[in-house]
């Protein structure tokens, strides 16, 4: 069993053991995500999303860069990480994204459907000179989109079940275990470009994605600018 605890640019777990081990916040995989529905030009929920993210981290699997770092598995209905649905829920909470439900035949349940809204763009034009430092991963992502966008998340699966050689097996996914891995991108050990993002960027992106956070620091500012700011 682990404990969080928040810490300056990582999480620390942990264990009933006492031992604490350091894990850095992805925050490449959320303005990835961002990105993704910034481009869309229709809803999506978490499984349409995840083959979205799946073709692309693929893409860039075989052109030895990294752009997310979601670890996919395959699941019943395709390539896919439970940190996806986790993100996007985060995403819309915090109104980077908004959703809807709606029930879903197959599944038995309500599925959220999640869409863009105006801080959507206006985070991803906040940070365009990352976006470009990165150009060839979010042009990748762009013919992704293009190609792929449009269709559904059957479409996705029955086209992803559809190739012959997909993950890092290069064979079918239906010949995968379930739940065995199909994609790591983290196991690329030397990749030509790797999206990640330098202490400063980080910082700023961390503020960015954390509404609470963002309202105090623009608070002091305008308070140190009036000469009413006081230190506690």
């Amino acid at each position: 069993m682990l404990s969080l605890i928040k810490g300056e640019h990582y999480f620390f777990l942990t264990t009933l053991r006492g031992e604490i081990v350091e894990k850095r916040v992805n925050y490449e995989d959320l303005i990835i995500n961002l990105y993704i529905f910034n481009r869309l030009d229709r809803p999506s929920a978490n499984m349409s999303t995840a083959k979205l993210l799946y073709l692309f981290e693929e893409k860039l699997f075989n052109m030895n860069m990294i752009g997310a770092h979601y670890q996919m598995k395959r699941h019943k209905w395709g390539p896919y990480n439970t940190k996806i649905g986790t993100n996007l829920k985060n995403l819309a909470l915090n109104e980077y994204i908004d959703f809807y439900e709606k029930f879903y035949d197959k599944a038995d349940k309500d599925v959220k459907i999640y869409f863009k809204n105006s801080n959507t763009s206006k985070f991803l034009n906040s940070i365009d000179d990352l976006l470009q430092e990165y150009s060839i991963i979010f042009n990748t992502l762009d013919h992704i989109i293009e190609e792929f966008g449009k269709l559904n998340a059957e479409e996705l699966r029955d086209y992803l079940y559809s190739l012959e050689k997909t993950g890092i097996a290069h064979k079918r996914v239906i010949d995968y275990k379930l739940h065995s891995i199909i994609l790591d991108p983290d196991v690329l050990w030397n990749p030509k470009v790797n999206f990640y993002l330098d202490d400063d960027w980080y910082d700023t992106v961390e503020i960015m994605l954390n509404p609470d956070m963002y309202h105090k620091i623009k608070k002091a500012i305008v308070s140190a600018q009036n000469g009413t700011f006081k230190l506690l």
